[in-house]
């Protein structure tokens, strides 16, 4: 129903309870997100000590690996400063729709044309993360995140780090998880303003690193993760990117999060390369997702069968 010309639009105008929510990001405006990251030992900065050089190596071959480009795109040389314009000052879903594949393009479309063993991966597109344990009081809901697809691991894979995890469960959560189908999520971008989505991305990582860094002080390899990358994060807006390495540094029976930015660039300018983020998203799917799913796995096999305690961690969705 409109009104007509002549009509009184007071009468048309929704109550405040019937507004739409508030964007998903404005809860982390308030700069002291940061103190409460660093209560829960989440630090949005390097460690003193910096990444392991295995990681290091790391970023310059995710960065660096060659790319074939799309044919035809909103990048292009004779529309990328247009269509830069016409998404600033627009909502996130334009964004996303516009930029967001040219920045960090869907993993499970790289899988349908690419090496079968990306499989293994899944993804979501601006869902809450029902099923994760937050650190604070919202539950993420990332713009783009990817993790692994339950079965991607075996039966007794599932079976055995289900029940290792099992005391920390609810019958609606689980450390391990996103969203229902999403485990061990290891990659997140938002859209937005660099200072609020580093602060998004900081909280989705640190839930995805917690679950690995618990499997490994498990089976007594917490060594191996110490200042080594155990996911990514990409913030964009319409014409800026970032890259961050996220990874925890393990100080005896405590640990700590940390983070480096490994790229941050225009991409509508001419003077940086505007397919970076692009190159290095499918680099990572291709090159550091498949071995560090194995790696997890190799952790998950040492753990003994019968860990469970018998408590009702709820069914999970096995897609």
């Amino acid at each position: 129903m409109t009104p007509a010309p002549e009509a009184d639009t007071s009468f048309f105008v929704l109550p405040k309870d019937r507004w739409p929510a508030e964007p998903k990001s404005a809860q982390y405006r308030d700069a002291l997100w940061s103190i409460v990251y660093n209560k829960n030992k989440t630090f949005m900065w390097e460690f003193h000590e910096g990444l392991a050089q295995g990681s290091l190596d790391l970023c310059k071959e995710l960065l660096g690996r060659a790319q074939l480009p799309p044919r035809v795109s909103l990048f292009d040389d004779d529309v990328i400063h247009e269509m830069s314009v016409r998404c600033q000052r627009r909502n996130e879903t334009r964004i996303f729709r516009d930029i967001t594949p040219l920045i960090a393009p869907s993993a499970e479309l790289v899988a349908l044309r690419g090496d079968g063993e990306l499989g293994i991966l899944c993804e979501s597109a601006n869902e809450i993360w029902t099923y994760s344990q937050q650190l604070l009081q919202y539950q993420p809901q990332p713009s783009y995140s990817v993790g692994f697809r339950a079965l991607a691991f075996t039966e007794l894979q599932f079976t055995k780090v289900t029940e290792f995890f099992e005391d920390r469960c609810t019958s609606e959560t689980s450390p391990i998880m996103g969203t229902s189908h999403m485990f061990f999520p290891c990659f997140s971008c938002e859209i937005g303003g660099f200072e609020i989505t580093r602060r998004q991305n900081t909280h989705n990582m640190t839930i995805g690193m917690r679950a690995v860094v618990d499997l490994f002080r498990g089976v007594k390899r917490e060594s191996e993760v110490h200042r080594q990358i155990l996911a990514f994060s990409i913030s964009h807006d319409s014409c800026e990117a970032e890259i961050v390495a996220h990874y925890p540094v393990i100080l005896g029976e405590t640990t700590e999060f940390y983070q480096q930015v490994i790229a941050s660039f225009a991409f509508t300018d001419s003077r940086y390369d505007k397919w970076t983020a692009y190159r290095f998203t499918k680099n990572m799917y291709e090159a550091w997702m498949p071995v560090q799913f194995h790696w997890i796995c190799s952790a998950i096999n040492q753990l003994p069968e019968g860990w469970s305690s018998g408590k009702d961690i709820g069914q999970r969705e096995f897609v």
